[in-house]
């Protein structure tokens, strides 16, 4: 479908759906890193520790403490399962992605974008809450690349404090509105 020949209705749709693959792409991200560090750092100390232990006499403390804070970041990310939450957000961006490409690929029958309405509203059904500060800066990039002059559009863009974009990934920030 021609970009020119789509509503406002159907444009917004078409932009809501590509805001969402940002976001899970985002989301899928931050999981594998967390999972990347989490690893890395229970490698790096279990190791150190090992080391220690093979000398003789007593372990230290700190060494102790050092276990203790490997085996609790493989706890954490047992219990968090980051990368079955990185899998669950490649799975979301990639049925969004087969949404976007079913809505360039289609038309403008009524009948078509109920289906695409119903897909989209199935895909949401599995969707874990939203962090708004990161789906606030997902809008603010596809407006950007849709190009949407931020000067010439007042309220296309959102603004997100620093603290807020810092926190994305950990706080909900339900108080953050769409401008």
């Amino acid at each position: 479908m021609n970009m020119s020949d789509m509503t406002n209705e159907q444009f917004g749709f078409l932009f809501d759906v590509r805001r969402s693959i940002r976001y899970h792409d985002r989301r899928r991200a931050f999981f594998e890193r967390m999972h990347q560090i989490t690893a890395a750092m229970t490698v790096l100390l279990a190791g150190s520790v090992l080391f220690d232990i093979a000398k003789p006499g007593a372990t230290p403390g700190w060494m102790l403490a050092i276990a203790l804070v490997a085996a609790l970041l493989s706890a954490v990310d047992m219990v968090v399962g980051y990368s079955t939450k990185a899998g669950m957000h490649l799975d979301l961006k990639r049925r969004f992605g087969v949404l976007e490409m079913a809505i360039v690929a289609g038309d403008a029958a009524p009948a078509t974008w109920t289906a695409h309405m119903t897909t989209r509203l199935a895909i949401e059904q599995d969707e874990p809450p939203i962090y708004r500060a990161l789906d606030l800066l997902c809008h603010n990039e596809v407006s950007a690349a849709c190009g949407i002059d931020r000067e010439k559009t007042p309220g296309a863009y959102s603004e997100v404090s620093a603290w807020q974009r810092t926190t994305r990934h950990l706080f909900h920030w339900a108080d953050l509105h769409q401008a």
